[in-house]
């Protein structure tokens, strides 16, 4: 007997494995440069060039780019400035999978948990970085689903039983690069720009929506910019604002029905200064490169094959264990974060520049009714001061929250699959008192939930004929007491009925609308005629 079958297209995990690396080495203060006087700040940038499965391993290559930002002074000078250096440290490593995946599609995602600078002496600094690398190895994977049956004889009298499962199906896999390009001006009343000492550009927001050609993206950066003013004797200005951005991906194969999950990383960003229509230099041009990895589901229905038999005649089922991924909760939601620190270690504070930072999650717990989130912004506060021997300085502190992702479900899961993502869209900080700094802050938790269901599916089906007077050996007429635990589908496979037979036999089943029937029921079953 020929079965109807269909095949569903799933993202299958072949094998991932996270590992993490100590980068570690020093660079000299180019001849350029003034002389380090105190570090103020750092930031780094990781950036992966290539990924290559080779038998259980992965080869990986790349880079971490980072900027330091430190008061320097020239020989014989008392005044200090500040002075913004780069460097760049590459990335060489070798990952163990679990298994041979060089035919598999093979991507790695870098991220920096911890930099350190600092000073050996006035010329040199030692910078180390903790960075973790997880590789996912990852194929197309077709599972086959029973359907029905192609071809069916009157004799046989088969009796199909069929069920409707709801899954996401993954319609679309890819990995781009968004490339953003904005610019705005120094407002008024602020002086030209003569150097640009320090940027710092954060993703603050960040939206998709599909449509019938592809994805429209749009979110906000928060962009600050510190600078030597073209003023005689006046001290490094800063400003700071946030940008809209928008941009469009090519998605083929989507339309708006479907579901996306977007993850984005910043790969590089570029701040420069132009003259703007009146010839000063004010305007500020950013380039921000965004990686994205982008999945696109589809919400589909499809009924199922789960059993055949015959009254009459003898039906061998092949069946298959199918696991489908049905989608629980697409959310994105946000949860305020807030501390305060006490800040007399450091030097007497005059006034906050600008705070930035990133959100990392700690732990995930599964509960009843949803997800439990904690993590923490690891915010990093710029500041100036009074003091002339050390003008400016940072803070680096741990912004804790806790939010609950609400998962609703008709059935107890057990265990739910899930992908959460957190993202700062707001902070700040601000001095309480003398000695206490309050830092506030929002965090937006993406998050896409599903439950896996298995299914078994018939994908064989072969009918054969009783053996002499085996079919006649099966009593014509019982009296059944059910028990509770069966449908009408079980008694009437077991005892070579109908269930459309017991229905119409049975009076106690002419209004019952489920066929699971009651414990005590009394049935008269009437076995089908050849």
């Amino acid at each position: 007997m020929r079965i109807d079958r269909e095949e569903i297209h799933e993202n299958k995990i072949v094998c991932s494995n996270t590992m993490q690396i100590t980068l570690d080495d020093d660079f000299n203060v180019p001849d350029s440069k003034a002389d380090i006087e105190t570090i103020v700040k750092e930031r780094g940038s990781v950036h992966i060039d290539t990924v290559k499965a080779v038998g259980d391993r992965a080869e990986v290559t790349g880079g971490m780019d980072f900027a330091v930002l430190y008061a320097g002074s020239e020989s014989g000078e008392k005044s200090v400035l500040p002075v913004k250096m780069t460097g760049t440290m590459n990335i060489g490593e070798v990952v163990n999978l679990s298994g041979d995946c060089e035919n598999t599609y093979v991507s790695c995602q870098a991220k920096l948990e911890d930099i350190t600078v600092k000073m050996i002496h006035s010329r040199k600094l030692s910078v180390k970085a903790i960075i973790s690398l997880t590789v996912v190895c990852e194929e197309i994977h077709d599972t086959p689903i029973g359907c029905g049956l192609l071809e069916m004889q009157d004799e046989d009298k088969l009796q199909l039983k069929t069920t409707d499962v709801e899954y996401s199906q993954l319609a679309v896999t890819m990995r781009d690069n968004l490339r953003i390009r904005e610019s705005f001006l120094i407002p008024a009343g602020k002086s030209e720009v003569a150097e640009l000492l320090w940027e710092d550009v954060d993703v603050r927001s960040f939206t998709t929506r599909l449509t019938d050609d592809g994805m429209e993206i749009a979110g906000e950066m928060n962009v600050f910019v510190m600078y030597s003013s073209t003023e005689e004797n006046s001290m490094a200005q800063w400003y700071e604002t946030t940008q809209n951005f928008s941009g469009k991906l090519d998605v083929a194969g989507c339309t708006p029905d479907m579901i996306s999950y977007v993850k984005y990383y910043p790969v590089n960003s570029n701040v420069e200064v132009k003259p703007d229509y009146d010839g000063e230099n004010k305007e500020v041009q950013v380039e921000l490169v965004l990686a994205l990895d982008v999945k696109v589901y589809e919400e589909k229905e499809k009924t199922i094959l789960t059993d055949v038999y015959s009254p009459v005649k003898n039906v061998i089922n092949t069946t298959q264990t199918s696991v489908f991924h049905k989608l629980l909760v697409r959310n994105n939601s946000r949860c305020r974060a807030s501390d305060r620190m006490n800040t007399g270690e450091y030097t007497n504070i005059l006034q906050i520049c600008n705070c930035t930072g990133v959100a990392q999650i700690d732990d995930i717990t599964v509960e009843e009714d949803g997800l439990l989130v904690d993590g923490a912004i690891i915010a990093n506060v710029f500041y100036v001061t009074a003091n002339d021997a050390a003008p400016m300085g940072s803070i680096r502190a741990a912004v804790p929250f806790s939010n609950k992702i609400q998962v609703k479900s008709d059935e107890e899961i057990t265990n739910m699959e899930y992908v959460v993502n957190a993202g700062v869209e707001q902070l700040s900080a601000a001095m309480t008192g003398s000695n206490e700094m309050e830092i506030k802050g929002s965090v937006g938790l993406d998050a896409i939930c599903f439950a896996p269901c298995e299914t078994e599916s018939v994908m064989e089906c072969e009918v054969e004929e009783y053996e002499e007077n085996e079919f006649l050996k099966f009593p014509s007429i019982i009296g059944y007491i059910a028990t509770g635990e069966e449908t009408l589908w079980d008694i009437a496979k077991k005892y070579h009925t109908t269930v459309d037979s017991i229905k119409n036999g049975n009076h106690v089943l002419a209004d019952r609308a489920s066929e699971r029937v009651k414990r005590g029921d009394k049935l008269l079953l009437v076995k089908a005629a050849r």
